[in-house]
């Protein structure tokens, strides 16, 4: 365990510790040392950043093939997972790309809480110079690590006494800005990598299937609640260096964002209802579907029924004898009517009969 920590204090806490070392000569102020240092790191990963920011903007332009997948599969939740995956492997879409510049960034973090817990906060100048590069000049005195920034809120005194608006990096922020500045912006981060929701039309598939959610966008959404509460627990209990760390990062992050897929889902209001209260709205919206659909059918059935009454009623007047009197006896083109062919076929009767009465006399 030993050989792993030093190794990883020569890879990421050493390069970071004298990083800073470098932009504190150079302004003099160490937290525009820690912003500036951000800035070169989001710059140095930026190539990675814009394979994620690309990925996220192709899963946005895919969420209504990924909606037509939910509704035509429904409750089939291994169905909808292969043929997500079938579409993301058809538009060379990798959605686990959007974690990998998290994974690299959060050894950059863990270098730099232990640059200013492990290092600084020991208040030894010689164990500060010790781990300074040889070509990097000693100080000849402790640096001065006194967060200044809040210092025109000296006017809220009044109102709460004993909060210091100046404190030092190397310990938690006693006004707790720096905390929730940087869980604000971790939310707008990745609020902004979310894709606008789609909308689908209610059906009896398309509501089945609502509640079938592809795993990383599920995930996604998790995280955009979970990380801020974590990053202000963060902020809260560690040294303030790191807050203001995330906090600027976040926002750089997000800056980008917006350059490459826009505001996102930032625009849009999150859906934070419980899960009991949205089933009992898709049961509600399917009661009243189901309800107006029982309506319209037996609509239809009285409609039926009265037009089918109207053609018996029709059917009895034509057969009546008032209709018969008022038939046409004119025949037909090319035919003859009923009255003349039973005329005919009465007299050719009672002609047999009159020749048969004179054949027996």
């Amino acid at each position: 365990m030993g050989a792993i920590l030093d190794l990883f204090n020569l890879v990421f806490t050493y390069p970071i510790f004298n990083g800073l070392v470098v932009l504190y000569h150079l302004f003099g102020d160490f937290a525009l040392s820690i912003v500036v240092l951000t800035v070169i790191i989001k710059l140095i990963l930026f190539p990675l950043t814009l394979q994620q920011l690309r990925s996220t903007k192709a899963m946005q332009a895919l969420q209504p093939q990924i909606a037509e997948i939910r509704k035509k599969y429904g409750k089939d939740q291994q169905g909808v997972a292969q043929a997500t995956q079938q579409l993301y492997k058809e538009y060379g879409v990798n959605p686990v790309a959007g974690c990998l510049p998290l994974l690299i960034q959060l050894p950059v973090l863990y270098g730099l809480f232990y640059a200013l817990d492990g290092i600084v906060r020991q208040n030894n100048l010689q164990v500060i110079n010790s781990h300074i590069y040889s070509f990097i000049p000693k100080f000849a005195h402790m640096p001065d690590l006194t967060f200044s920034w809040f210092s025109w809120l000296s006017f809220l005194h009044p109102i709460l006494p004993g909060v210091p608006w100046s404190f030092p990096l190397n310990l938690p922020d006693p006004t707790h800005i720096l905390p929730i500045l940087a869980g604000l912006a971790t939310f707008i981060s990745l609020r902004m990598s979310q894709p606008k929701p789609v909308q689908l039309t209610q059906t009896k598939s398309s509501s089945a299937s609502g509640n079938v959610a592809d795993v990383s966008a599920q995930t996604m959404k998790t995280m955009q609640y979970i990380m801020p509460l974590f990053t202000v627990f963060i902020g809260w209990n560690f040294p303030s260096g790191l807050a203001l760390y995330w906090t600027v990062s976040s926002i750089f992050q997000a800056i980008q964002q917006y350059f490459v897929t826009g505001w996102g889902s930032l625009l849009t209001t999150p859906n934070i209802q419980p899960k009991a209260a949205s089933q009992a709205k898709v049961v509600e919206s399917t009661i009243s579907e189901r309800s107006s659909n029982n309506k319209r059918q037996q609509e239809r059935e009285r409609s039926s029924e009265e037009a089918e009454s109207d053609e018996e009623e029709g059917e009895s007047d034509s057969n009546g004898p008032i209709a018969q009197n008022m038939r046409p006896t004119t025949p037909r083109s090319g035919g003859t009517s009923t009255y003349t062919r039973r005329r005919k076929s009465s007299n050719s009767a009672s002609a047999r009969r009159r020749s048969a009465q004179k054949s027996r006399s």
